[in-house]
């Protein structure tokens, strides 16, 4: 027995996508990309051993509902990343090299915080308490 797809669920499949089109998946529920948001893709860094550094590049994407000048921080340390002028959203492409947690905050002119998000670090291997060495007797 077999099923043919009729146009119909055709056309239902893209008007469908059409519906999701304006919303962005953010912490498992659906939010419209109108709210002021700060995403950072990957937001997981996956090191060998626990306590090592954790190195992957990371996409950084804002988007705000009014026009503004904007500026991207890291938390802690507090260093500046990177600003934009008169913008409503942007993205940067940044080196993530930390064995912790880092978030990131975009601030706006005023030096209010517009939103913030953080990459988690996580590992394979726990760390041993003790050296495993070599014995031969």
């Amino acid at each position: 027995m077999s099923f043919r797809l009729s146009n119909g669920f055709a056309l239902l499949g893209i008007f469908s996508l059409g519906l999701v089109w304006p919303y962005s998946v953010n912490s498992a529920e659906l939010t419209p990309i109108t709210e002021q948001q700060l995403i950072a893709q990957p937001a997981l860094c996956v090191a060998l051993h626990q306590g090592r550094k954790c190195f992957t590049k990371v996409t950084l994407t804002w988007h705000v509902q009014a026009l503004g000048n904007f500026c991207l921080y890291q938390k802690s340390p507090r260093r500046k990343v990177k600003c934009w002028q008169k913008s409503k959203g942007n993205s940067t492409l940044l080196e993530f090299e930390s064995s912790e947690k880092l978030t990131f905050q975009l601030i706006n002119q005023q030096n209010n915080l517009v939103a913030e998000t953080a990459i988690d670090v996580s590992w394979v291997h726990k760390a041993t308490p003790r050296k495993r060495r070599w014995r031969l007797f």
